[in-house]
């Protein structure tokens, strides 16, 4: 963009913002950033977060995407960030109306994230957590040596979908901490669904020796109810977890806890950024060949796909 495209563009997002206000959106303040397209795909890569930390598998993310974009296959034309304030990042190659129009499509995003209850628990300040979160794995690296932290994430990415966001279960676990030993000692005793997974061999063991065994293997302590969450159930319950290992998975729950909403409610939000983006775009005073190109851009944004479901439309 052009330094007067790109002035062009500040007093566009003023008076967009003056626009979503006035249709009711509430939003948190906004900080928008024009970058080049691989500081883009590189925050992309790392799920829009540019201060997570490493992983091998976020360069492979951005090599798949990046390539895509070389090839004409497909293209980011911005990220927002569930933060307060907001940060939303512009590709500095979009052309001007298609800035505008990314730009009143991030703010019925942060709309959505600051309004929606999917997203009342999430951490507004997850950037700087994060960015603390990568200081501390490094440090890792350094004492106990880049491949075994990389091995343990490894590990742990694989597993990290296995969450419980229902806050309803948080509040059962809360309630079932509250619970005296003697219940928890009864418990260990009993057998139940999964007694299975505790259990060395069945064939060869008394029943006394399975649940010392299972008390041994489950940390001492068993549920009354099975557990969703897989990430926590090893932070509570593995004994051979160290110290950082057990932060390790500590992270990588919290900030899956943190995207969930965005998986789980991910039609509804780009289908409330399309219908507002549509709605502020056409309060602007935009020339004809603007107007041609907005439309352009906004019906191919909602096509419809022959092979899967676009969130868009």
């Amino acid at each position: 963009m052009t330094p007067a495209e790109f002035g062009e563009l500040e007093a566009a997002i003023e008076r967009m913002t003056d626009i979503a206000k006035g249709f009711g959106l509430d939003f948190y303040d906004m900080r928008f950033e024009l970058v080049p397209a691989d500081v883009l795909y590189t925050f992309g890569a790392y799920q829009g977060m540019p201060t997570r930390f490493s992983h091998w598998s976020f360069g492979k993310a951005y090599h798949r995407m990046k390539m895509d974009y070389d090839f004409g296959l497909s293209r980011i034309y911005e990220l927002v960030i569930n933060s307060d304030p907001c940060y939303a990042f512009l590709m500095d190659s979009n052309s001007l109306v298609q800035n505008k129009l990314v730009s009143a499509h991030v703010l019925a995003h942060c709309d959505f994230f600051k309004n929606n209850a999917m997203f009342a628990h999430t951490s507004r300040g997850v950037v700087d957590s994060m960015a603390a979160s990568a200081e501390r794995f490094r440090s890792y690296e350094m004492e106990y040596g880049k491949d075994a932290v990389e091995e343990f994430l490894d590990a742990a990415l694989a597993v990290q979908e296995h969450v419980d966001a229902s806050h309803t279960s948080l509040r059962r676990q809360r309630k079932r901490s509250e619970k005296d030993g003697e219940t928890e000692r009864q418990l260990s005793r009993e057998r139940g669904p999964y007694e299975d997974l505790f259990e060395l061999d069945i064939s060869s063991v008394g029943a006394a020796e399975k649940g010392q065994q299972a008390d041994e293997l489950a940390g001492g302590k068993r549920s009354t109810q099975t557990e969703k969450d897989l990430l926590l159930f090893l932070m509570r319950h593995s004994k051979v977890l160290s110290d950082w290992q057990r932060d390790v998975l500590t992270v990588v729950r919290e900030e899956m806890l943190y995207f969930w909403p965005q998986i789980e409610t991910k039609i509804m939000n780009e289908g409330w950024a399309t219908y507002w983006h549509l709605r502020i775009m056409r309060e602007l005073p935009l020339t004809d060949a603007e107007s041609v190109d907005f439309a352009r851009m906004h019906s191919g944004v909602v096509l419809p796909s022959k092979t899967s479901i676009n969130p868009y439309t």
